[in-house]
């Protein structure tokens, strides 16, 4: 079997656009994979059409000689569009591997440990502004089956938040805790903007509320300075989304700044890079929760690792605010009961696109500005019917 070629769509997706990618084979079979790179989609469709010069002609199923031809042989192995597109190709090698074998990727990996995954819904509060905004979106997103929320409650607060700011942010977590009670887990969002001071002034206004983690307090990449924050306050600490490879997680784990560690399969290079990191992490006792803000196919190939992953804390979702095709392009649907999400059982990756309704979305260019008034954050990001369609049952 060998690699005929490569095919790249970006499809919008609301506030995002979602970038899939099709891996053809001579023998008939394709693979999906996906390298979103939110606001980056052209310079990710352009690593991944320099490496398919690379792909052509190759075995799919050679998945490590593929992935470190991509990156090691590459000379340039990582960074957000390298990793990000390398990423993409190498879970749509799995989604091949699986479908010549007729089998889930997880059973390839060792078998699962789980048949479902618990999960969290995030997004759910983009729009809302007042405390009852959020407690009231909050009680939505839970009568939905979630069981467990993470939020930005911080609006446009910046490297030092004012009174005012901390305020309002702590007057918002209250009122979620009140609309859901003490049974549903809660995660509060950083988004990598504070400075020492604040990051440590809020995490110890955190502990009454029994948050799951703090993910984020201060800007990625200095994970000494990340553990002085979490010697510092009582709450865990998660982070991660921003490491683009296996040894800047190492990198986290071993700095003892974390308790929560966030790769995303996407940006780390793919399923094996996940792997490698979920049990570097097992091994320190770090849990994991896979950052998964991007679309189905890349759920499905992180609901790959939450089956084998014995560290597994909790997954991510973005819903149920997201673009109302997200089930229409890709199927089937993933389906959020209870909390859990069942994993996967199909063969390869369990998904499959609809490149014909991929090509009723095409791309519409979004940029991402997260401490603004008009950031994602702070507006709704669908049309009201669409938020209707999604929230109202």
């Amino acid at each position: 079997m060998k690699i005929v070629d490569v095919t790249v769509w970006k499809t919008d997706a609301s506030w995002r656009n979602w970038v899939f990618l099709r891996v053809e084979t001579d023998g008939g079979i394709v693979g999906f994979g996906e390298c979103t790179l939110e606001g980056r989609e052209h310079a990710v469709e352009g690593a991944v059409a320099d490496m398919r010069r690379r792909l052509v002609g190759k075995d799919p199923r050679r998945i490590r000689h593929i992935a470190d031809l991509l990156t090691r042989g590459g000379y340039w192995d990582s960074g957000p569009v390298v990793s990000s597109a390398a990423g993409g190709i190498e879970m749509a090698l799995w989604d091949i591997l699986g479908k010549s074998l007729d089998a889930p990727v997880h059973a390839l990996l060792g078998g699962r440990i789980r048949d479902r995954a618990p999960v969290y819904s995030n997004a759910w509060y983009f729009g809302a502004h007042t405390a009852d905004d959020f407690g009231e979106r909050a009680a939505e997103t839970v009568a939905l089956g979630y069981r467990a929320l993470k939020f930005d409650p911080f609006g446009s607060a910046g490297f030092t938040i004012s009174e005012e700011e901390l305020s309002e942010a702590l007057e918002r977590i209250s009122a979620v805790r009140d609309h859901v009670g003490p049974q549903v887990e809660l995660m509060i969002e950083g988004h990598g903007r504070f400075g020492l001071h604040s990051a440590v002034r809020i995490g110890r206004l955190l502990e009454p509320f029994g948050v799951l983690f703090f993910e984020e307090p201060l800007p990625p990449g200095d994970f000494g300075q990340l553990r002085r924050v979490a010697d510092a306050v009582p709450v865990p600490i998660a982070a991660g989304e921003r490491c683009y490879s296996a040894r800047e997680c190492q990198t986290a784990i071993t700095s003892g700044s974390v308790a929560v560690l966030q790769p995303d399969v996407i940006h780390v290079g793919g399923i094996l890079q996940m792997l490698a990191i979920a049990a570097t992490a097992e091994a320190a006792f770090v849990s994991i929760a896979p950052h998964n803000a991007s679309g189905p196919v890349a759920t499905a190939a992180t609901l790959q690792i939450a089956a084998v992953a014995p560290n597994l804390l909790i997954q991510e979702m973005f819903a149920p605010l997201d673009a109302p095709w997200r089930d229409v392009v890709a199927k089937p649907a993933v389906e959020v009961a209870d909390g859990w999400v069942a994993i996967p059982g199909g063969p390869g990756l369990g998904v499959e696109l609809d490149e014909t309704e991929l090509l009723k979305h095409p791309f519409a260019p979004r940029d991402l500005n997260l401490f603004e008034d008009e950031s994602i954050l702070n507006r709704s990001v669908l049309p009201e019917d669409a938020r209707e369609i999604d929230l109202v049952e």
